[in-house]
């Protein structure tokens, strides 16, 4: 059900901007933010809604790309109880990827 959703959403957004890359990152941050964003910022600059929960676009940026492929295919754990374990597929980390990538 995943991989249709994202395909639809990378091409509703390629329709409004008509760039891939920009699709990707669109669809990258979307995915942090309906998956993280109820407690961690996603963009650079912002605070994140929850006092503890680290800005996600400092803290996975500063990854090696194929540590942060990992953590994110396993599910980057926490010793914040509450937080779940997200995992991505490997179409979703592409996506993810291309968003951190944008300076």
């Amino acid at each position: 059900m995943r991989k249709p959703l994202c395909a639809l959403a990378f091409g509703a957004l390629l329709c409004v901007d008509g760039s891939p890359a920009r699709a990707a990152d669109d669809a990258g941050k979307a995915l942090l933010t309906a998956r993280c964003g109820r407690c961690h910022a996603i963009a650079a600059n912002e605070k994140s809604r929850l006092k503890n929960a680290p800005n996600l676009w400092d803290t996975l940026r500063s990854y090696p790309t194929d540590r942060l492929e990992f953590e994110l295919a396993e599910g980057i754990g926490s010793r914040h109880i509450p937080m779940p374990q997200i995992q991505f597929t490997s179409d979703e980390i592409t996506l993810i990827t291309a968003y951190l990538q944008v300076e």
